[in-house]
């Protein structure tokens, strides 16, 4: 879907800000894996109930951050070398997290081609989820679903995401079961087989309740896409890799997720929301069922708009 933004983007500033570039991108995939290394190295040390649920909301959250820099590969950000850019994007992102990026990216482009639409199938997701996804909610009814996905509440979630998510070839899965196959081989072989079950028990459960709470803050209640501001504690909990500059992703998919808040900086025309208010529009929303299209993204910048005349369009909680 087209955002009014892509014509007031200049043409040579685009063109710079859409740079291949692997470097950032493996710093952070590796800034993750550490962070995943150190929550396992905590269990190791410390290992009680309490060491073992932090564990399992970091690990979560991490695989969460990673599969953000997957989606950032699927859109060809890392190298002109596609075979190099996908197989990067799988090795240290989609495969660790049973994906791979072929079948990530059919679905992906279709989200991106029907946002909003009926076709979307973020929003077939969503209907066959319901009524997760109904508005209007109030912030404790998302959190009553992010904690049921700690008990495992999300399996259904991740099992729909493998379903939808095949590779274009069935030989691809050769490779994505055999990094899984070798990885478990390796935990046995060195007595850390218990971090496996860290790893996959994190996947249904705290990594699909960090993949709630970032969708709620994208295109939810809108056919378009939510413009939104987070903190410097907000993001890495709940939109990591600059994925909440999400309506600067969808303008402009070409520009790799680390330049996205320079893009932001050459187009202010557009409202944006902090949390706070965003969580205030669910309450206050008309009803929608799970998953329904909807024409109400005029109605939402229009309020919004209104809300801050005269003043800064970026507040800040």
């Amino acid at each position: 879907m087209q955002h009014d933004a892509t014509s007031s983007l200049d043409t040579e500033i685009l063109r710079d800000l859409s740079r291949r570039t692997a470097l950032p991108w493996l710093r952070d995939a590796v800034l993750d894996w550490t962070v995943i290394a150190g929550a396992l190295a905590l269990v190791h040390v410390f290992s009680n109930p309490l060491t073992w649920l932090l564990a399992l909301l970091i690990i979560g959250n991490r695989q969460h951050a990673l599969a953000i820099l997957g989606h950032d590969g699927t859109h060809f950000t890392l190298s002109h070398n596609r075979k190099l850019n996908d197989f990067l994007t799988n090795l240290m992102a989609f495969w660790p997290i049973g994906l791979t990026v072929s079948g990530y990216r059919t679905l992906h482009f279709k989200h991106h081609k029907h946002t909003g639409t009926e076709a979307d199938p973020e929003l077939g997701h969503k209907r066959s989820r319901s009524p997760q996804w109904d508005l209007p909610a109030r912030p404790s009814t998302i959190l009553k679903y992010a904690v049921l996905d700690i008990a495992g509440g999300s399996l259904p979630d991740y099992l729909i995401i493998l379903k939808y998510s095949k590779p274009d070839r069935p030989s691809e899965y050769i490779p994505l079961l055999s990094f899984h196959a070798a990885a478990i081989a390796l935990l046995a072989a060195s007595g850390l087989w218990w971090a496996g079950l860290f790893w996959y028990a994190g996947l249904v459960t705290t990594f699909m309740m960090s993949f709630r709470l970032r969708l709620w803050l994208e295109h939810q209640g809108t056919p378009e896409t939510h413009r939104v501001h987070l903190t410097f504690w907000q993001a890495p909990l709940l939109a990591p890799h600059n994925s909440w500059l999400h309506w600067e992703h969808h303008s402009w998919p070409t520009i790799p997720y680390h330049r996205l808040a320079d893009a932001r900086k050459h187009t202010a025309e557009k409202p944006v929301w902090t949390l706070r208010e965003l969580l205030q529009w669910f309450q206050q929303a008309e009803r929608i069922p799970s998953g329904q299209a909807v024409a109400m993204a005029a109605t939402h910048d229009q309020q919004r708009t209104a809300d801050v005349a005269g003043d800064s369009l970026v507040i800040v909680v």
